[in-house]
Parts: C-alpha cells; sequence; structure tokens
C-alpha cells in the first residue's frame, strides 16, 4: 500500500508550532517534508522543555520539538546570504509545498513571497499563517496562540462569573485549530492543483482560524444581540454539567454531562437516589439550574466515595455521558483505548532515545501512514544539497566555510 501523499515534496520554514504541525500532518501521510532550520537563529522548540534527563543542553531532544516535527527530514541554510536563498528557491522549483509562518511581509524581504516562487515554479502552493492574515489594519500585529485566544474571545468566555478571565494556559489553538485548518487547506490547494495545472497562494489568518472555533458564542450574539459571559463548568442547556470530585488519593474527578430529562433519571438510579427524579427542585432542567450549587452538591456526595474510572463506567452503563479526567500518565501507561488504537508511537531516536509520539487521530482503510522519529538539527544536509539539488564538493565547502548552511 502506497501513502496518500506519496510524491508530494513540502518545503517547510515552520517556526514554533503551527506551520510545523501542519507539515507533519502531511509528512504522516507520505508527504517528503524538508524542514529548513538555521543554527544563527535557531526555532524556539529546539529549546524548550521538557528535555530527557541529562540531555538538556542538545537542541535535538526537546520533547516539544520532537513531537511536532515527526517523519521530517531537516537542513540548516542561513537566509541572509544571497546564496541561501538561491539555494532555497532551488528547492522549493523542485517541490510542491511550501509552509510559513513568520510574521507578515518576512518572506516578501528574503525574496522568497509567492510573487518571487511562481516566476520559478508556476504551480506552487504556498501557505502563510501571519497572526492576522496579510491584509487589513491589523496586519502588522504578531503574536503567539494566547494572544489571539484573547483577541478572538475565548478567554471571555472562560472561567468563572465573579473572577478575570481565564486563559487555557497553553496555546490549544496552535497545536489543533490552526495546523487542522492549515492542512486541510493544503489539500485543497493541492485538488485544485491537478485538477487546472495552478498553482496557489493561502493566506491563513491564525485570527480567523480561531473565531471559527467560537460559534455558540459568535451566534448567540447574531441571534439574541447576547454577549456570553463566564459560567465556570455550567452549560446553558445542562444540568448537572460540572467535574466532580472523585475517591482517591491524588487529583482524582470524573465530568459529567445531562441534557435529557431521562439521563438525570439514570443518574439519580446510578446515585441510589431515585426519589431525587421525583424533586420539584430537580425535576426539569429549568429546575436543576435553578438549584444548581445544590445539585452539584448532591452528586459530588455520590462521586467522592467512588473511583473516577467507577463513576465513569457506571454512568456510561446507563447512558449518561461522563468521562474521567485523565493526566498525562494515565493516557500513556495505563488508557486501553488509545494503547488498541495504536496511537502513541516509540521510535528510537539517536540523542534523545525511545519516546512517545502522536500519531494520527485517523485510520486509513487502504494506505499507510507513518510516524517516524524527527530530524537532528542539519542531519539531511548531504541529501538536500548534494543529491537533491546537485551541488559538488566544491561548493558544499565553501558554503559551509561561508557560514551559508549556519
Amino acid at each position: 500500500m502506497k501513502a496518500p501523499l506519496e510524491g508530494i515534496r513540502v518545503v517547510d520554514f515552520g517556526w514554533r508550532a503551527t506551520a510545523p504541525i501542519a507539515a507533519r500532518m502531511l509528512a504522516w501521510h507520505g508527504a517528503e517534508v524538508i524542514r529548513i532550520e538555521s543554527f544563527t537563529r535557531l526555532c524556539g522548540m529546539r529549546q524548550s522543555p521538557p528535555f530527557p534527563p541529562g540531555t538538556e543542553n542538545s537542541l535535538n531532544t526537546s520533547g516539544y520539538f520532537n513531537n511536532f516535527n515527526s517523519s521530517k527530514l531537516a537542513a540548516t541554510l542561513n537566509l541572509t546570504f544571497p546564496d541561501a536563498k538561491e539555494i532555497a528557491k532551488g528547492l522549493i522549483k523542485i517541490s510542491d509545498v511550501v509552509v510559513e509562518n513568520f510574521a507578515a511581509g518576512v518572506m516578501d524581504k528574503l525574496g522568497l513571497g509567492y510573487r518571487d516562487l511562481v516566476k520559478i515554479k508556476p504551480d506552487i502552493v504556498m501557505i502563510s499563517h501571519a497572526l492576522m492574515g496579510t491584509s487589513g489594519p491589523w496586519k502588522r500585529v504578531s503574536g503567539h496562540g494566547p494572544n489571539v485566544q484573547a483577541l478572538a474571545g475565548l478567554d471571555q468566555i472562560s472561567g468563572y462569573p465573579d473572577r478575570a478571565p481565564i486563559g487555557s494556559g497553553v496555546a490549544h489553538t496552535d497545536y489543533i485549530v490552526n495546523p487542522h485548518h492549515s492542512s486541510f487547506a493544503i489539500l485543497a490547494a493541492l485538488y485544485h492543483r491537478r485538477r487546472t495545472g495552478r498553482g496557489q497562494y493561502i493566506d491563513l489568518a491564525q485570527y480567523e482560524s480561531v473565531i471559527n472555533a467560537t460559534g455558540p458564542m459568535m451566534l448567540d450574539y447574531f441571534a439574541n444581540g447576547r454577549v456570553q459571559g463566564r459560567i465556570g463548568n455550567r452549560h446553558p442547556q445542562a444540568a448537572p454539567h460540572g467535574v466532580y470530585r472523585c475517591r482517591g488519593e491524588d487529583d482524582n474527578w470524573c465530568a459529567i454531562t445531562v441534557f435529557a430529562d431521562e439521563e438525570w433519571q439514570q443518574l439519580c438510579q446510578a446515585m441510589g437516589r431515585p426519589e431525587l427524579a421525583r424533586d420539584p427542585r430537580f425535576d426539569c432542567l429549568e429546575c436543576r439550574q435553578a438549584n444548581e450549587d445544590a445539585l452539584d452538591r448532591i452528586v459530588e456526595g455520590w462521586t467522592s466515595q467512588q473511583t473516577r474510572q467507577d463513576v465513569m463506567e457506571q454512568l456510561q452503563r446507563l447512558g449518561v455521558a461522563a468521562g474521567a479526567v485523565q493526566h498525562a500518565g494515565d493516557l500513556l501507561r495505563g488508557d486501553l483505548q488509545m494503547r488498541a488504537r495504536g496511537h502513541y508511537r516509540y521510535p528510537e531516536h539517536p540523542e534523545a532515545g525511545q519516546r512517545a509520539y502522536d500519531g494520527p487521530p485517523f485510520r486509513f482503510s487502504s494506505a499507510l501512514s507513518r510516524v517516524e522519529r524527527a530530524p537532528l538539527l542539519g542531519e539531511h544536509n548531504e541529501y538536500v544539497y548534494r543529491e537533491l539539488l546537485g551541488l559538488q564538493d566544491e561548493t558544499m565547502g565553501a558554503h559551509y566555510a561561508q557560514g551559508v548552511f549556519a
């Protein structure tokens, strides 16, 4: 069996998370992704913990970097040199996709913008991921995931009514929303090229990508003129709806969601309190929401006597939505579902050793995917510059000496 994207070559100028993760999705499914980096200006992810013990000074062992860049090749190129820019153009000329997520205008200043590239490769597909896109009055605004989450309104609805907004802590937008939109756009552009023979420039604004994840908040305002506030773990159409403490020495919790009265009745049965289903304080959604503090105390009084796994399994059998709150150790060591589907892969890395890598969250019925270790910095210079581009020994030596390959 072949991988779906076998034969596609991607030049990845990605920085930190969004673009590298999008390119990784292509690499998982057979594309040859060549990551371009420089010793002179390292990607922050190469220096970001966690590191395996004893490898903290290495540029090749960051857990973040290696997970975000699995299955890729890596070459070093210092784009401040004119020769380096010509080498980059030579590589792009024999490639299909260019991925970058610098601030708006950076690639143009380097002479590697879309207008420059279509002159040497008319059917190239190029995608940019500037925070605000490359047009509009805010196109020069730069930032990271937490900043765009705030701008897009996610922080406004995250937290408790009587407290300040609570951000997610980590940039989930960089890891999930933006790169998934990006990989979809790239595939659509490749399909367009196959049909028409024409390339495409994709101007992905991370801001707009994140706003796509705020649907209910926006719809409520469009329909009702209502600005949603912070409601903690509660939900306008469900009660009980929250995360409830469970038995155990550690931090043990289970999330429970009840939308329908029938689900509430089943929860009452599980708690050994069938009379609560007929209690006028709780016998309809509006009643339960009006008495939600008391309701939460009752539910947690029951969950606190059970393990989180027992709560989840009991309620799932009864058709009530429940999920144990898991941590990384649970997912890697004890989650039978993840193990059965083979989500985590464990390739051997020459410096980091055998470490867990995420795999694709979906399976094809008749096509391959692959998860290989992340590359070392500059590991594939010989392959990229000598084999693909045909540079000779004298030229290679001169470029190394001058710092072109730094």
